[in-house]
C-alpha cells in the first residue's frame, strides 16, 4: 500500500488549484459573479413600504406626478 504525506498532500493542492478553481468558473451557470439576496424581516418590508407610500404621497403633493397616457404616468423624481 502507498503511503501519502500531508507535504505530498499540499503540494498536490496548490499544484492543482488554478486548474480546478478555472473548472469551477466556467462549469457554473450565468457569468460573472453570483448575486447574494436575503430574505427582508417583515418589519423591515413594512419600514420600506412605508417609506415607499411617503415618498409617493409627497410627489403627488408636489405635483411631480403627471398622467401622460391612457396607462402611463410620468414621475418627475428630481
Amino acid at each position: 500500500m502507498r503511503t501519502v504525506t500531508l507535504e505530498h498532500i499540499n503540494q498536490n493542492i496548490i499544484n492543482h488549484s488554478k486548474n480546478a478553481n478555472a473548472t469551477i468558473r466556467t462549469s457554473s451557470p450565468g457569468k460573472g459573479r453570483r448575486k447574494k439576496s436575503r430574505t427582508r424581516t417583515p418589519g423591515e418590508v413594512k419600514a420600506l413600504n412605508e417609506i415607499s407610500v411617503a415618498r409617493w404621497q409627497k410627489a403627488v403633493k408636489a405635483g411631480k406626478i403627471s398622467k401622460v397616457g391612457k396607462r402611463v404616468i410620468y414621475y418627475d423624481y428630481r
